[in-house]
């Protein structure tokens, strides 16, 4: 942003207010579903990091409960238990079944972000918002699953409308 001479309060009021209606618009921090999108983003990257903290330290216990036979006690989980109240031996939800689980919340999240922007880009016709679409998608992975989840939400509202009917 250019410096520009000011003579009065009430001008750098202006010209304050400019640049944060600027900062925000740059920052996309005007659009309540965009910023509550990314803050589930967010989120559930943060409970990835979360979840993989806590299985390094079950890791680390059983490789060392491995190596010094069983005298060494866990002191960190139970037997049957893990992070997060899952069953890690002999259960139902394992580390590559819960890693998965944190991929499609990640991608639907993903999803819904660049939904938002692409409808964002359309309404508003900014380069900005385009540029942005097509740094996330850069390979077009993305829309492919959009376009997949759009498809199989239509045959699910199409199942639903036929099954009264029938």
């Amino acid at each position: 942003m250019k410096t520009i001479r000011v003579h009065n309060v009430d001008e750098v009021l202006e010209r304050h207010n400019d640049f944060l209606e600027s900062c925000l618009g740059d920052c996309m921090l005007t659009s309540p579903q965009l910023l509550k999108a990314v803050t589930t983003l967010c989120l559930v990257c943060v409970q990835f990091c979360t979840f993989i903290q806590e299985m390094h330290k079950y890791f680390v216990d059983a490789e060392l409960n491995s190596m010094l036979g069983s005298t060494y006690e866990n002191t960190y989980y139970s037997e049957d238990t893990g992070c997060g109240g899952s069953k890690v031996n002999g259960s139902s939800d394992s580390f590559a079944r819960s890693v998965s689980r944190y991929g499609l919340r990640f991608t639907a999240a993903l999803l819904s972000v660049l939904a938002i922007i692409e409808r964002m880009a359309r309404d508003n016709n900014t380069n900005k918002l385009l540029n942005i679409s097509a740094r996330l998608n850069f390979n077009t992975y993305y829309v492919k699953q959009l376009e997949k989840l759009c498809s199989d939400e239509q045959l699910l509202e199409g199942e639903r409308k036929a099954a009264p009917a029938s």
